[in-house]
């Protein structure tokens, strides 16, 4: 195997390669309504977000825990992104079952889960404050 002492060097340029700030910009933001539109989890956790942010408020959490509580959020929804990337790409590759894209897939997955934990164990901990002091 040759190694590459400079991989950045004639490299022939990408024919979908965006041409500027914005059309990156568009491009993600496609991606974000394509995600919202048509992947379930999406709208589960938007769905989610919202209701405990509500509760957030009725419950009077200070502005530091609010920060925290969109931190972990945003965190969850972007694993949950870049799984289903993962499940896109490992689809488009090949439709067999393979023990790679399987695991790929789980580790996708497993991002998910990590921050579920975080997302909820942190909630959690807001709402037992609030109730039980």
């Amino acid at each position: 195997m040759e190694y590459r002492t400079d991989p950045g060097k004639n490299v022939p340029e990408s024919p979908i390669r965006t041409k500027s700030l914005i059309d990156s910009v568009r491009y993600a933001f496609r991606g974000l309504f394509y995600g919202f539109r048509t992947e379930r989890n999406f709208m589960t956790y938007l769905c989610i977000i919202v209701v405990l942010f509500v509760v957030n408020l009725i419950i009077g959490i200070r502005p530091m825990e609010h920060l925290a509580f969109f931190i972990c959020a945003i965190g969850a929804v972007s694993a949950e992104f870049t799984n289903t990337a993962i499940e896109h790409i490992a689809n488009y590759l090949t439709t067999d079952l393979h023990e790679s894209i399987r695991r790929a897939k789980d580790l996708g997955a497993a991002a998910v889960l990590v921050w579920g934990f975080v997302f909820f164990g942190f909630e959690g901990v807001l709402l037992c404050r609030a109730f039980f002091g």
